[in-house]
């Protein structure tokens, strides 16, 4: 069944999240990127659980680009990070929209857009920092859950 279910006021709550950014020319090798992670993650007497977590987050140079971060939580904080790999004991995200989806993961973006709508006829202002969380996902049915901050 296709639905998306809508809250105001959710926190996002992850611990031990490694995260690593994706630049814009590496975008056709997510998957490479992910592989590595958890290879890093497990070489580190480590293992990757939870979904997948891709960030979306409002750039801080002068034209404010968005900056896009795969996060992966994992069973223990990992001491030693190597370059381009970042880790937070508890990653904690207040006062978000949140939208969980069903359906197919070809329209997994109205998620994204129906947070927006809310937002706009609500006059809820947005901070550009969206988390989008890989429930489940295979070809006929995904579960997406998707958190945007606001200010």
């Amino acid at each position: 069944m296709n639905e998306i279910k809508v809250a105001e006021n959710k926190t996002l709550k992850l611990t031990n999240v490694v995260s690593r950014r994706v630049l814009p020319e590496e975008l056709g090798n997510v998957m490479v990127i992910l592989t590595q992670m958890h290879n890093f993650i497990k070489s580190n007497n480590a293992q990757p659980i939870g979904p997948l977590v891709q960030a979306v987050v409002e750039g801080t140079g002068p034209d404010h680009v968005p900056e896009l971060y795969l996060m992966q939580q994992a069973t223990q904080m990992i001491p030693q990070m190597e370059p381009g790999y970042h880790m937070d004991a508890v990653l904690r995200v207040k006062n978000c929209l949140y939208a969980h989806y069903t359906g197919p993961m070809s329209h997994s973006q109205l998620a994204s857009s129906k947070l927006q709508i809310l937002a706009f006829e609500n006059d809820i202002k947005l901070s550009g920092n969206t988390y989008t969380i890989f429930v489940n996902q295979d070809d006929d049915e995904a579960v997406v859950d998707v958190f945007m901050e606001t200010k």
